[in-house]
C-alpha cells in the first residue's frame, strides 16, 4: 500500500504562534497557498520530494539552496 503524507503545516504555525496571514508574510506567499499547503492540496509533492532528497543526501532543505544577493548587480 501506498504512504500518505499529512501536512504538519498548521501544526508547526501554531506552535509559533503564527497566524496564516503573518507565516504567508514571512514566507512571501499569498494567505491561500498556506491555506492549501495546510489542507495538502497543491504542493504537498514538492515537500515531499524534498523530504526524500534530505533523507538520501544526509542535508537538511536549507543546503540544498545557495542565497545569492541580487542587490550587488
Amino acid at each position: 500500500m501506498g504512504e500518505i503524507y499529512m501536512s504538519r503545516l498548521a501544526e508547526l504555525r501554531k506552535g509559533k504562534d503564527l497566524t496564516q496571514r503573518n507565516l504567508a508574510d514571512l514566507v512571501g506567499v499569498d494567505p491561500s497557498t498556506i491555506r492549501n499547503w495546510e489542507r495538502d492540496r497543491g504542493g504537498i509533492e514538492t515537500f515531499v520530494r524534498v523530504a526524500k532528497l534530505c533523507e538520501v543526501l544526509e542535508c537538511s532543505p536549507s543546503d540544498l539552496f545557495r542565497v545569492e544577493d541580487a542587490t550587488n548587480d
